[in-house]
């Protein structure tokens, strides 16, 4: 069940989903959730192009998410705790539990059954043929 309180909850999720939608920027995040990681081992773990994994480390360090450890010739990354949780904090508001209750399973809602139908409402009118309620296909681009 969503657990939306406010206005101001979506838009911190909608910016949090904005900033993790980049694939390899998730990746990233991924690998560094199971442990420090020197850059070299991003790059070939991943395997993308070292100006790429900068990048994307670069963006990850500017929002605070991630910090840089100097090991002789190497850097080593790592999440900060603290900012991990604020950035994962609005998506854990949005969702709350990651359990559906039983109520929203397929097929366990039997509601409308007590209405009569009401095509404004989207309501299927079709003689119980079911026509206007299948899915149509994909408009082409």
């Amino acid at each position: 069940m969503l657990a939306i309180c406010t206005e101001s909850t979506i838009d911190e999720a909608v910016e949090t989903l904005r900033f993790l939608s980049d694939r390899n920027r998730l990746r990233i995040l991924t690998a560094l959730t199971r442990a420090e990681t020197c850059v070299c081992d991003l790059i070939d773990e991943l395997d993308l192009p070292q100006p790429l994994v900068s990048y994307h480390l670069g963006k990850l360090k500017k929002a605070g998410l991630v910090r840089a450890r100097r090991d002789a010739q190497w850097i080593y990354y790592s999440l900060d705790p603290d900012a991990w949780h604020r950035l994962t904090t609005p998506l854990a508001d949005l969702f709350g539990s990651v359990d559906l209750p039983p109520a929203a399973g397929y097929g366990a809602s039997r509601r409308c059954d007590l209405m009569p139908p009401d095509p404004a409402h989207g309501a299927c009118t079709a003689a119980g043929n079911g026509d206007c309620c299948e899915i149509p296909p994909p408009s082409p681009r």
